[in-house]
């Protein structure tokens, strides 16, 4: 076993593998380490009782020209197996349901059908729309941001364009003041809508957001959807295997435990990192250059060489969230109507909030009807989660088990009332993952899942870099810059990797 790379990441989330990929293109040989079995982090896929099932993430978006996933697979000659949508999402507000239109158009004749708004939800919307492309554009522009030093600045200078600051004034500006501004905050079915749709890309409601985060998440129904055929991990495999062609290489089961610092064999004066995991045989890696897709909290854990880093972090310990979910395997008539019709998102808003921390509402995906890889014909997958607070509170006691079944309890019942086509009969298999759970697949800290909520960055110039404080360990992942979703960690690995080598040509 070779131990010696080039590179070696930490991880095979998207972060982690965008940038693997970014840097075997050019050249290096990579070495990905990662705990698990299967690759992909929060965004991956796993078999049991012969189905497979979503771990975490569900949608998949960011294909158009200039967005992040169009850049990577459009640089790379990547081409990915997904099936496109046509409907994006369904949210059910008790007796109301509300279609998340693709076309812009249609989505604002929605919103104003059923929460009014007139002009002013016109205008709310049209505000969204522009914010959201142009943060796409500006990351592109300012690849050096935040900045850490004057020479950022001087990098970014000549990008600078003075309707860029229109943007930046709307990242200091909470969406709650310019819903006040609208007058759009009367209507409290309408702020529940914001906040349980926010939840999902913010981690954060109405109340607490800057505009500019909540315009990229409330916008991406507007985006073309798509699901991935074979389940989320594909997405993964397939750039693993471009990777491969370049001479890189994952290894699993190999949980990193220490990072450090040390002198070269040869006794000189350059220092590389060394690596440690818990592998029984193989457990010791160098490199001169790491990439970490751990969670910021579990990075500090395992080494001393990041103070600055580690103070930061006290500031993110509280208010993250942890996630509930459930795959169900049901039973289908292929020949019946819904199953080629029934969108294959939706945001259900329950009656009661869940007990034992979780939210107001649940998040429901079926698999599609034509992906044979997930299930056989006849058989839909459904994907359902919700978020939990303090997830540390979740333990294995001797209420664990009755605190899981009661969660199913009502997830199951929410899906009887709501859809026709669910009847408990027709179950065929069934999990249920906690926090706990999430910890023990993912390794994050406490199973914390989905980064830090964007109510931390009311000012974005304190946004977490993909740049630590050691020159030759770059970070990726959703708890640091653009963090959350699938595209912006995508984003975050590939410029991770541009700034990185834009550093060492001086």
């Amino acid at each position: 076993m070779d131990t010696f790379w080039d590179v070696v990441v930490i991880g095979s989330g998207f972060g982690g593998l965008s940038a693997a990929l970014s840097l075997s293109e050019k050249g290096k040989r990579v070495l990905v380490l990662e705990k698990g079995t299967t690759p992909g982090g929060c965004a991956s896929s796993f078999r049991k009782n012969g189905y497979i099932f979503e771990s975490g993430a569900t949608t998949l978006v960011g294909l158009e020209p200039g967005l992040p996933f169009h850049k990577l697979s459009s640089e790379f000659q990547i081409q990915f197996p997904l099936f496109p949508l046509n409907r994006s999402m369904v949210v059910h507000l008790g007796e109301k349901t509300v279609e998340r239109y693709q076309d812009r158009k249609e989505w604002v004749r929605e919103a104003k059908r059923v929460f009014g708004g007139g002009l002013r939800m016109e205008v709310f919307w049209n505000l969204c729309d522009f914010i959201s492309e142009s943060v796409w554009s500006l990351s592109e522009k300012y690849r050096f941001f935040p900045f850490k030093n004057l020479s950022d600045i001087l990098k970014s200078i000549g990008s600078f364009r003075p309707s860029d600051i229109l943007v930046l004034f709307f990242s200091f500006v909470s969406l709650r003041f310019v819903l006040k501004c609208l007058g759009l905050t009367e209507n409290k079915a309408w702020i529940r809508f914001l906040d349980e749709q926010l939840l999902i890309t913010s981690q954060t409601t109405s109340t607490k957001v800057p505009m500019v985060f909540a315009s990229v998440g409330l916008t991406y129904p507007q985006l073309q959807n798509y699901v991935v055929k074979g389940g989320m991990v594909s997405l993964s495999e397939t750039i693993l295997q471009k990777i491969g062609t370049n001479g890189g290489k994952i290894l699993y089961k190999q949980e990193v435990i220490h990072l450090k610092k040390i002198t070269t064999p040869e006794g000189n004066q350059e220092k590389i990192w060394e690596l440690r995991t818990k592998h029984s045989e193989n457990f010791l890696f160098h490199a001169p250059l790491v990439v970490s897709n751990l969670p910021i909290w579990n990075l500090i854990e395992i080494t001393d060489d990041l103070p600055k880093l580690k103070k930061k972090t006290t500031k993110f310990e509280k208010g993250i969230w942890g996630a509930f979910s459930m795959g169900i395997a049901i039973q289908t008539n292929p020949a019946e109507e819904w199953t080629r019709t029934e969108c294959l998102h939706h945001q259900i808003h329950l009656k009661t909030t869940l007990p034992y921390g979780g939210g107001n509402s649940i998040f429901l995906s079926l698999s599609h009807p034509e992906d044979p890889i997930r299930s056989p014909n006849g058989v839909r997958i459904l994907s359902i989660s919700t978020h939990i607070e303090n997830p540390e509170s979740w333990i294995r006691d001797v209420s664990y088990l009755e605190k899981k079944k009661r969660m199913e309890s009502i997830v199951i019942q929410t899906l009887e009332e709501k859809f026709p086509w669910f009847q408990k009969e027709k179950i065929l298999f069934q999990h249920s993952a906690t926090p706990v759970t999430w910890k023990t697949w993912t390794g994050r800290k406490f199973g914390r899942v989905g980064g830090i909520p964007n109510s931390f960055f009311s000012n974005p110039f304190k946004i977490l870099s993909n740049r630590s404080e050691d020159p030759n360990l770059l970070l990726t992942g959703d708890t640091v810059y653009p963090g959350q979703g699938i595209p912006a960690v995508v984003l975050g690995g590939l410029y991770a990797v541009e700034q990185f080598l834009e550093r060492k040509r001086g």
